[in-house]
């Protein structure tokens, strides 16, 4: 029952990752600490999700914009690894709380104000970015829906937002898998979980993102808004309730 649902929470994900750039852990992270202890639910989730990252990372690497990659990874992973420590000793709840209003503010902010407020892809931005990212990813393994919304706003083509957007979690995967596996968040028995959501993941992006091919930019664009609005107000309320 385990692996079966697993597989089913990871070809969601999945398939919602390979059409709005992002999306997995949000689901993956809503379900997974109820299954795991929560070190060990952000470790398997950016475990699994390692290998549709690469994929995608990988498949589409000459569209990566490196320029604007650079500065926000470079923050972010600074950040996590300070929080990645830090949080293995405290209890995420009430934290949790405050990433999934914010989630809310981010999405409505930018859902209203984007056509309007047009955010440059320079150094400073995206190391403030990074900053903001670095800090769900250290806590929870969630730092898409600030960089899907920057990089959104900073790329104007499709393919290079989906193959920035992979490249930057590819790196904080492995980043937190090599530090919180030195904690014990990962275990030889959690292989049969990986392998089912390895399998899982590779069907997911592979039906994503043949419906990826036919989004446009402006659907696209509000389907990421408004699943970062209803992802913040699920995680937040959860907490509450």
């Amino acid at each position: 029952m385990l692996l079966l649902s697993v597989a089913l929470i990871v070809l969601v994900g999945s398939f919602l990752q390979a059409n709005i750039g992002f999306g997995f852990p949000i689901l993956a992270m809503i379900f997974f600490p109820s299954l795991f202890p929560f070190s060990t639910a952000v470790t398997l989730n950016q475990v699994i999700a390692i290998a549709s990252t690469a994929f995608i990372s990988i498949s589409y690497r000459k569209h990566i914009q490196w320029r604007i990659l650079i500065p926000l990874l470079c923050s972010s992973l600074i950040v996590a690894q300070v929080v990645i420590l830090f949080s293995l000793s405290i209890d995420a709840s009430h934290l949790t709380i405050v990433l999934g209003f914010f989630l809310v503010l981010l999405a409505l902010y930018f859902a209203y104000f984007s056509e309007r407020i047009h955010i440059t892809a320079t150094p400073r931005n995206g190391l403030l970015m990074g900053l903001v990212a670095g800090l769900g990813n250290g806590f929870f393994g969630i730092g898409g829906p600030p960089v899907a919304l920057y990089l959104f706003a900073a790329i104007s083509d499709k393919k290079a937002y989906l193959a920035t957007i992979q490249a930057y979690f590819f790196f904080c995967n492995v980043h937190s898998i090599l530090v919180r596996s030195l904690y014990g968040s990962l275990l030889v028995t959690h292989i049969p979980l990986i392998l089912v959501g390895w399998a899982a993941i590779g069907l997911g992006t592979f039906t994503g993102l043949k419906l990826f091919n036919r989004v446009s930019n402006h659907l696209l664009k509000r389907i990421v808004y408004l699943f970062v609005g209803l992802s913040g107000l699920w995680i937040a309320l959860q907490q509450l309730l």
